[in-house]
């Protein structure tokens, strides 16, 4: 039998594998240790900023915008509680992206690459962190996604206050409309505390009144995990509402006059005539504001940027020929310069000749012998053009200017135009040719390069009814803080007085009924079986014709413009309306009888039928 001999402990193979591993697992532990020691104590100070940087987060609280309401309180602009859905475009990209996106796919029950791309349109179109995907999300949808938030990183609901507007399209160019801020908007207002996921009023009331109206934000200072998901609430700033605004329109006016213009294009506008407030202001055909904010298809905006009605352009703030509604102008000044008595008379054969030029009447056989009252009542154009002869350009240019044509009416509507009311200057400067005298003929029947809006007619209607003092439109009575309290309250403004006499006043308004009422009365569509109205048409020519056509025969761009303006009752007036219907023809047959049963609802309280 052999025997080996006994080994220490120091020379055996495995203590000596066991001494080895005890050595590296120390030297591990050591180095760790000097990690620890690195990350805790040298840069501890730096890694504690970075965590709390980290976990806590400032969460923005949208402020919901003031209200606006018409004269007997009802609703024109409100706030509904929305649900949005938002992806966090920093944690909802790549391949985890994608695995987020698949399972909120099939939580929602849609196609994974449909969303996926709308997921990456919305990036491109809206530049904030959070992107919003979806807006408007059933409550049951809403539910569904929240149970399962643990496992979508960088998906959020979002309630935020979501604009209404209970009148629709009927309301639109009054009310205006609001929408997301684009890249273009956030470079310019971010200095004023806008933020990309932001709305902003875009055009009427809710633009002009922007900084009234879209309140103040909150913040919400929360604590989120790694992967963004909210644990803890630390501290809250609650946002502040807008303020209100209440306006002197009536929301059932609103509605008769759309309602009056439905299948045609034009405006309406209705004025108190004793202090200058605005009680209407219609343009058709409108768009229903409310799809701004869920946003159109491609197909819907379509359809609405080629509609030849342009329903996106407001008509009551656009600049046209005013046709004979402007011979009430014309006369006014031929009175006050006492180029005209009431008692002269003109004869109308039907065309009045310039040197070698012929202008012709409206009416082919003639008038026969008029006055002024009587050539107010058939709208004789011989009439007129003798007088626009008589007065010159300077004169008629004169007066129009002083009764508020040719400038802005004062009420700051977004895209209000100015019109333009020519004289020999003016041409000179634009054509570089001097002004002829047919071209004056022209202006005094309200042709030519004459340009007034229905809202410039209605203020200078409003001021001849009212014995001459011109009153600045406006439209908002008061302001009121988020508790309903008035914080402003407005007042009319009077901005002057017409240049005429009282006499001269009473004979126009005399004229205007005579238009309603006479036998022969232009505007006899508009006459009312209890109440006297006054008022004169207007048939503006679009395009200048060699011979007189029927504007029905014309295709729809080439047809005349049609214009009414009325006021009721003739002896203590307390409404002014103007009607505008663009290519509707003749001011007769196409804006009095609106304007006709406009008066009829006012006065008598029954919805007119179309």
């Amino acid at each position: 039998m052999n025997y080996q001999p006994i080994q220490s402990p120091e020379e055996d193979p495995f203590n000596k594998r066991i001494r080895i591993v005890t050595l590296l697992v120390g030297f591990f532990f050591l180095i760790l240790l000097l990690k620890l020691f690195f990350l805790q104590v040298i840069k501890g100070d730096y890694y504690r900023k970075v965590a709390l940087k980290r976990s806590l987060k400032v969460i923005t609280l949208k402020a919901p915008r003031g209200n606006i309401y018409d004269r007997r309180g009802v609703l024109l602009a409100g706030n509904i509680p929305s649900y949005t859905l938002l992806l966090d475009r920093k944690l909802v990209r790549g391949p985890e992206g994608d695995k987020i996106l698949k399972k909120l796919a099939q939580i929602m029950g849609e196609d994974f690459p449909s969303l996926k791309q709308n997921y990456i349109i919305a990036c491109k179109k809206y530049p904030a962190e959070k992107v919003p995907l979806k807006t408007d999300l059933d409550r049951n949808l809403v539910a569904r996604i929240e149970a399962r938030e643990y496992f979508l990183p960088g998906v959020e609901i979002q309630v935020e206050p979501k604009r209404y507007y209970p009148l629709g399209e009927k309301a639109f160019h009054l009310i205006g409309y609001v929408s997301r801020l684009n890249a273009m908007d956030l470079k310019k207002l971010a200095s004023k505390g806008y933020e990309a996921d932001d709305f902003i009023g875009r055009a009427g009331i809710e633009a002009q009144y922007e900084d009234i109206l879209r309140g103040k934000k909150g913040r919400e200072l929360v604590e989120v995990d790694a992967k963004g998901r909210i644990k803890k609430i630390v501290a809250v700033e609650e946002p502040t509402i807008g303020e209100s605004l209440v306006l002197t329109v009536d929301s059932t006016f609103l509605e008769v006059a759309y309602d009056l213009l439905k299948g045609k294009s034009g405006a309406i506008v209705v004025f108190n005539p004793r202090d200058g407030r605005l009680l209407a202001m219609t343009s058709a055909p409108g768009v229903d504001p409310n799809k701004f904010i869920e946003g159109f298809s491609s197909k819907e905006w379509q359809k609405i940027t080629k509609n030849i009605h342009h329903p996106l352009l407001n008509k009551a703030v656009l600049s046209y020929h005013p046709g004979s509604t402007f011979k009430i102008l014309t006369a006014m000044a031929g009175l006050e310069e006492k180029v005209i008595t009431p008692q002269e008379t003109v004869f109308c054969p039907g065309y009045y000749r310039l040197g070698r030029r012929i202008f012709r009447c409206w009416r082919s056989w003639g008038h026969g012998k008029v006055d002024l009252l009587k050539a107010i009542e058939v709208s004789c154009d011989v009439y007129f053009y003798k007088l626009g002869e008589e007065l010159g350009i300077e004169n008629i240019a004169r007066y129009a200017r002083a009764a508020g044509f040719g400038k802005r009416t004062g009420l700051g509507f977004p895209g209000e135009k100015s019109g333009l009311v020519p004289d020999k200057a003016w041409k000179l400067k634009v054509f570089k040719v001097p002004w002829q005298k047919g071209e004056t003929l022209n202006v005094a029947i309200g042709q030519g390069a004459l340009r007034v809006t229905p809202l410039q007619l209605g203020k200078f209607l409003t001021s001849v009814v009212d014995g001459g003092v011109i009153y600045r439109p406006w439209y908002v009575s008061q302001i009121l803080d988020p508790y309903g309290e008035v914080l402003k309250e407005f007042s009319p403004v009077i901005e002057g007085k017409l240049p005429a006499k009282k006499r001269t006043l009473k004979l126009l308004k005399e004229g205007m009924v005579l238009a309603v009422n006479g036998k022969e009365a232009t505007g006899k569509a508009s006459k009312l079986k209890d109440v006297t109205v006054g008022g004169k048409t207007g048939t503006a020519q679009v395009i200048g014709m060699k011979k007189r056509v029927k504007s029905e025969d014309l295709s729809y761009l080439k047809r005349d413009h049609a214009w009414f303006m009325a006021f009721a009752p003739a002896k203590n007036p307390e409404i002014v309306i103007v009607v505008f219907v663009e290519h509707g023809g003749h001011g007769g047959s196409a804006a009095a009888p609106i304007a006709g049963k406009f008066l009829k609802f006012y006065f008598e309280g029954k919805w007119p039928t179309t």
